[in-house]
């Protein structure tokens, strides 16, 4: 697995910078002040999965966004519960210290406990320190992001 470096590119009225690999793309995106990663519908091991998330907590690191928005919207890997202890105790204090404020999932319709539906805002983990939230429409997760 090789991650591709940090690109400008033009993007929807704002510049953002994209690394990816063949099972993800992490964008930092400047306004609003976010990091994201859109998996991509590929099969994947739990080794790629976990390098994927690593890759994120560095550039959370060196970019230091205000929030992070994942897009599983095309997640086909079913991680084991390990990995899930691997996040919460390696992964999300990365997040923590670069400054992540607001956390958010971009989920498929139909999900459950998302925003658009009646769910809430939640600390996820014993690790977490910031609130966690799922949306079925993107924009209403951009928008819950760039919220104070």
């Amino acid at each position: 697995m090789r991650w591709a470096p940090f690109v400008r590119k033009k993007g929807e009225h704002r510049w953002a910078r994209t690394s990816r690999a063949e099972w993800g793309v992490i964008i930092a995106h400047s306004n609003p002040d976010f990091l994201e990663l859109r998996w991509l519908p590929v099969a994947m091991t739990d080794a790629a999965f976990t390098t994927t998330l690593a890759m994120l907590a560095l550039e959370a690191e060196n970019t230091r966004p205000r929030a992070i928005l994942i897009d599983a919207t095309q997640f086909r890997h079913q991680p084991s519960p390990r990995m899930m202890d691997w996040r919460d105790a390696f992964i999300i204090p990365r997040y923590a210290s670069a400054g992540v404020r607001k956390f958010a999932f971009h989920v498929p319709e139909g999900a459950l406990y998302v925003i658009d539906a009646g769910g809430t805002e939640k600390i996820d983990g014993p690790s977490a320190v910031f609130p966690t939230a799922w949306f079925s429409q993107r924009q209403n997760a951009v928008d819950w992001l760039a919220k104070g």
